[in-house]
Protein backbone atom coordinates (compact mmCIF):
# COMPACT_ATOMS: atom_id res chain seq x y z
CA UNK A 1 0.00 0.00 0.00
CA UNK A 2 3.05 2.46 1.30
CA UNK A 3 4.25 1.55 -2.82
CA UNK A 4 0.86 2.16 -4.46
CA UNK A 5 -0.22 5.43 -3.69
CA UNK A 6 3.55 7.06 -4.87
CA UNK A 7 3.22 4.87 -7.85
CA UNK A 8 -0.30 6.43 -8.78
CA UNK A 9 1.12 9.83 -8.49
CA UNK A 10 3.80 8.88 -10.57
CA UNK A 11 1.94 7.99 -13.19
CA UNK A 12 -0.73 10.67 -12.92
CA UNK A 13 2.27 12.87 -13.36
CA UNK A 14 4.02 11.00 -16.63
CA UNK A 15 0.17 11.39 -17.86
CA UNK A 16 -0.10 14.69 -17.54
CA UNK A 17 3.62 16.02 -18.69
CA UNK A 18 2.94 13.52 -21.85
CA UNK A 19 -0.50 15.05 -23.07
CA UNK A 20 1.51 18.71 -22.20
CA UNK A 21 4.52 17.62 -24.63
CA UNK A 22 2.11 16.25 -27.35
CA UNK A 23 0.26 19.63 -27.54
CA UNK A 24 3.02 21.78 -27.53
CA UNK A 25 4.52 19.48 -30.04
CA UNK A 26 1.26 19.76 -32.40
CA UNK A 27 0.93 23.66 -31.86
CA UNK A 28 5.00 23.66 -33.64
CA UNK A 29 3.39 22.49 -36.54
CA UNK A 30 0.67 25.09 -36.47
CA UNK A 31 0.38 27.98 -38.91
CA UNK A 32 2.28 31.03 -38.26
CA UNK A 33 3.21 34.87 -38.56
CA UNK A 34 7.13 35.17 -38.69
CA UNK A 35 8.79 38.84 -38.65
CA UNK A 36 12.43 39.19 -38.85
CA UNK A 37 14.26 42.79 -39.14
CA UNK A 38 15.13 41.25 -42.90
CA UNK A 39 11.78 39.53 -43.98
CA UNK A 40 8.34 38.72 -42.94
CA UNK A 41 6.39 35.47 -44.21
CA UNK A 42 3.57 33.00 -43.23
CA UNK A 43 4.95 29.52 -41.93
CA UNK A 44 1.97 27.34 -43.08
CA UNK A 45 0.42 24.63 -41.23
CA UNK A 46 2.22 21.56 -41.19
CA UNK A 47 5.64 23.00 -41.66
CA UNK A 48 8.15 23.46 -38.14
CA UNK A 49 10.53 26.54 -38.57
CA UNK A 50 13.83 25.56 -37.03
CA UNK A 51 14.59 28.04 -34.10
CA UNK A 52 18.34 28.72 -34.77
CA UNK A 53 18.75 27.54 -38.66
CA UNK A 54 22.14 26.72 -40.46
CA UNK A 55 24.85 28.69 -40.44
CA UNK A 56 24.31 31.45 -43.44
CA UNK A 57 20.53 30.98 -43.72
CA UNK A 58 17.73 33.63 -42.14
CA UNK A 59 15.17 30.66 -42.24
CA UNK A 60 14.81 26.83 -42.74
CA UNK A 61 11.50 24.97 -42.01
CA UNK A 62 10.62 21.31 -43.14
CA UNK A 63 7.54 19.48 -43.21
CA UNK A 64 6.35 16.47 -40.59
CA UNK A 65 5.84 14.10 -43.49
CA UNK A 66 8.80 11.72 -44.92
CA UNK A 67 8.85 10.84 -47.91
CA UNK A 68 8.02 7.26 -49.23
CA UNK A 69 10.30 4.58 -51.29
CA UNK A 70 13.31 6.37 -52.38
CA UNK A 71 12.53 9.17 -50.59
CA UNK A 72 11.97 7.80 -47.11
CA UNK A 73 14.90 9.92 -45.74
CA UNK A 74 13.74 13.12 -47.22
CA UNK A 75 11.24 15.22 -46.46
CA UNK A 76 8.44 15.78 -48.12
CA UNK A 77 8.99 20.01 -48.01
CA UNK A 78 11.59 22.22 -47.22
CA UNK A 79 11.72 25.68 -47.55
CA UNK A 80 14.90 27.94 -46.31
CA UNK A 81 15.56 31.96 -47.12
CA UNK A 82 19.61 32.89 -47.90
CA UNK A 83 20.80 36.28 -48.73
CA UNK A 84 23.53 36.98 -51.41
CA UNK A 85 25.52 39.84 -50.34
CA UNK A 86 26.87 42.05 -53.35
CA UNK A 87 25.24 40.03 -55.97
CA UNK A 88 23.71 41.48 -59.45
CA UNK A 89 20.64 40.73 -60.30
CA UNK A 90 21.33 38.67 -62.97
CA UNK A 91 24.18 36.65 -60.29
CA UNK A 92 20.91 36.31 -58.11
CA UNK A 93 18.63 34.83 -61.29
CA UNK A 94 21.32 32.28 -61.87
CA UNK A 95 21.64 31.30 -58.14
CA UNK A 96 17.75 31.08 -57.90
CA UNK A 97 17.50 29.00 -60.93
CA UNK A 98 19.93 26.60 -59.78
CA UNK A 99 22.57 24.74 -62.50
CA UNK A 100 20.70 21.26 -63.13
CA UNK A 101 17.11 22.47 -62.57
CA UNK A 102 14.47 22.50 -65.88
CA UNK A 103 12.82 25.82 -65.73
CA UNK A 104 9.27 25.33 -65.66
CA UNK A 105 7.97 28.88 -64.94
CA UNK A 106 9.63 32.36 -64.29
CA UNK A 107 7.81 35.89 -63.50
CA UNK A 108 9.68 38.28 -63.41
CA UNK A 109 8.61 41.95 -61.63
CA UNK A 110 8.86 44.91 -59.64
CA UNK A 111 7.28 46.00 -56.45
CA UNK A 112 8.33 48.92 -54.61
CA UNK A 113 10.89 49.76 -56.78
CA UNK A 114 12.31 46.12 -55.82
CA UNK A 115 13.13 43.78 -58.72
CA UNK A 116 12.09 39.66 -58.09
CA UNK A 117 12.13 36.52 -59.77
CA UNK A 118 9.37 33.94 -58.65
CA UNK A 119 11.03 30.39 -59.93
CA UNK A 120 9.89 26.75 -60.59
CA UNK A 121 12.15 23.86 -61.86
CA UNK A 122 12.32 20.61 -61.57
CA UNK A 123 15.58 18.59 -60.32
CA UNK A 124 15.85 15.19 -59.20
CA UNK A 125 18.25 14.26 -55.88
CA UNK A 126 19.13 10.23 -56.13
CA UNK A 127 16.48 9.55 -58.43
CA UNK A 128 13.94 11.61 -56.13
CA UNK A 129 12.06 14.16 -58.75
CA UNK A 130 11.77 17.35 -56.72
CA UNK A 131 9.72 21.08 -57.01
CA UNK A 132 11.65 23.85 -56.40
CA UNK A 133 9.61 26.97 -56.06
CA UNK A 134 12.10 30.30 -55.41
CA UNK A 135 11.34 33.71 -54.76
CA UNK A 136 14.45 36.03 -55.24
CA UNK A 137 13.63 39.91 -54.04
CA UNK A 138 17.09 41.80 -55.06
CA UNK A 139 17.99 45.02 -53.28
CA UNK A 140 20.21 47.10 -55.55
CA UNK A 141 22.94 45.14 -53.70
CA UNK A 142 22.48 41.91 -52.82
CA UNK A 143 19.48 39.64 -52.85
CA UNK A 144 17.15 37.56 -50.19
CA UNK A 145 16.25 34.24 -51.62
CA UNK A 146 13.01 32.03 -50.57
CA UNK A 147 13.98 28.34 -51.47
CA UNK A 148 10.87 25.84 -51.25
CA UNK A 149 11.48 22.20 -52.60
CA UNK A 150 8.82 19.57 -52.62
CA UNK A 151 9.10 15.79 -53.75
CA UNK A 152 6.90 16.19 -56.97
CA UNK A 153 4.28 13.32 -56.20
CA UNK A 154 3.55 15.72 -53.31
CA UNK A 155 3.47 18.70 -55.15
CA UNK A 156 -0.68 18.69 -55.57
CA UNK A 157 -1.13 18.55 -51.61
CA UNK A 158 2.10 20.79 -50.43
CA UNK A 159 2.07 22.98 -53.47
CA UNK A 160 -0.84 25.21 -51.81
CA UNK A 161 1.04 25.83 -48.85
CA UNK A 162 4.21 26.42 -50.40
CA UNK A 163 2.34 29.07 -52.49
CA UNK A 164 1.20 30.36 -49.51
CA UNK A 165 4.69 30.83 -47.77
CA UNK A 166 5.79 32.53 -51.27
CA UNK A 167 3.00 35.02 -51.46
CA UNK A 168 3.39 35.91 -48.01
CA UNK A 169 7.42 36.71 -48.18
CA UNK A 170 8.03 40.31 -48.20
CA UNK A 171 11.31 41.80 -47.38
CA UNK A 172 11.37 45.09 -45.28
Amino acid sequence: MEILIPGLILVGFMVWASTRIKRNAARAFEREEIETPEFSLTKPDGFLAVAEPAEGLLFSAYSKEFGTGAAEAVRRATAEIVTFPAASFEDAVTRAKGGSGNTIEEDFGVVNETKYVNLISEHSLNGVGLLVHTKCYFTGSSAIQLSATCISEYSAELGPKIEEMLMSFKIK
